[in-house]
């Protein structure tokens, strides 16, 4: 019913380098994150990427975007064209610090919305999020009018939150929607590193 993606590091202007290959630990958040996500689903992720060379080393199968240049959102798009399955699960390269314990409380939270996405009080997470099929018209009239933010098109789908108070709830770590798009950001993942296994 669900399939898992990556999306991969793309240009990552404010890090300089490509986020995917970028080292916690020792290890490329994209390897890290790979990992998390078959033991939380017993599958492989497929990975979202337009250099197919440089990921095809973990195994994985790949899809490019569809329409190129858009940024995640094309990204989430290409992911719903290719799925075998009604719903996909995104997850971003540059958020380490996944919990089989909250990724399952979405997969079971699951109704019949378009998106099932955290929202932690003041702000989304669409980059670990389940978006279904049924988002597909509303993203590709939005991509066509070059309107890349992902949130975009949310108010044209039937979408629901997991909210803060599920979250506390869980216990989720602090860092756990740490985006590592910055050495400062790096940094932090570090520092949250030693009190964490990954």
């Amino acid at each position: 019913m669900i399939t898992p993606f990556i999306l991969s590091g793309g240009k990552s202007r404010r890090m300089g380098t490509n986020k995917s290959f970028v080292r916690l630990g020792g290890r490329p958040l994209i390897e890290i994150v790979k990992e998390k996500v078959i033991e939380i689903f017993d599958k492989t992720p497929i990975i979202i990427t337009n250099h197919f060379a440089d990921y095809e080393y973990l195994g994985c199968d790949m899809v490019a975007d569809i329409v190129k240049d858009k940024g995640p959102l094309g990204g989430i798009h290409a992911g719903l064209v290719s799925s075998p399955t009604p719903y996909i699960f995104v997850f971003a390269c540059d958020m380490p610090f996944i919990e089989k314990a909250f990724v399952h409380y979405m997969l079971n939270r699951l109704g019949q919305e378009d998106i099932l996405i955290p929202h932690n009080g003041e702000s989304v997470e669409p980059l670990h999020a389940i978006y279904s099929k049924q988002c597909l018209g509303a993203i590709k009239a939005h991509l066509h009018e070059d309107r890349r933010c992902v949130q975009s098109f949310f108010q044209d789908v039937n979408i629901a939150y997991v909210n803060q108070n599920e979250m506390h709830r869980l216990n989720l770590l602090d860092c756990y929607f740490l985006n590592v798009n910055t050495v400062e950001d790096l940094q932090r993942a570090e520092n949250c590193l030693k009190r964490v296994n990954l």
